[in-house]
């Protein structure tokens, strides 16, 4: 399987940043994995929820892992959440999208989100949901385990490249 990597680090600025994310989100990523600082509507200055709206990967729905707070917070009556922005984008976006619905160390969601792809990817074809309990059941914070939710079909199976 073929992985593609965009590092804010690597851009001159947010704004190159930005656009180098994407035209890597308009391939239509079986998966894409954000790590890093956010917040409700947004991914640390390079994505927000006016960059999910106008998405192109209508052909090609990605599932949405982010490893950052409050982008899945459904709590808010006058904000809307990146998850949501990112599944109803009208011209692609997410077919799913795992979340936070508040605030945790970075640690711990490491530990979950490298169980989560191991789980996904490992020959045994399991559905979103499944991976997901198993990689939950692989953090011992409680927090984490809490706050993540997904926006989605857990009988969601991911379309299995070799």
């Amino acid at each position: 399987m073929s992985t593609m990597s965009v590092y804010r680090s690597a851009f001159s600025s947010d704004a190159l940043a930005t656009q180098g994310l994407l035209a890597a989100l308009n391939q239509g990523p079986l998966l894409v994995n954000y790590i890093g600082h956010g917040s409700e509507d947004r991914w640390n200055g390079i994505f927000d929820n006016e960059d999910a709206a106008g998405l192109l990967n209508g052909q090609r729905l990605s599932f949405f892992v982010n490893m950052t707070c409050l982008t899945g917070t459904f709590d808010d009556i006058y904000m809307d959440p990146l998850a949501e922005a990112l599944l109803t984008a009208p011209n692609g976006g997410a077919l799913a999208v795992w979340a936070s619905s508040g605030l945790t160390e970075p640690g711990p969601q490491v530990v979950m989100n490298e169980e989560l792809i191991r789980q996904l990817f490992n020959g045994q074809g399991l559905t979103i949901g499944q991976a997901i309990a198993r990689a939950k059941a692989a953090t011992t914070d409680p927090d984490v385990r809490r706050i993540w939710i997904l926006l989605g079909d857990p009988a969601t199976r991911l379309k299995q490249i070799q």
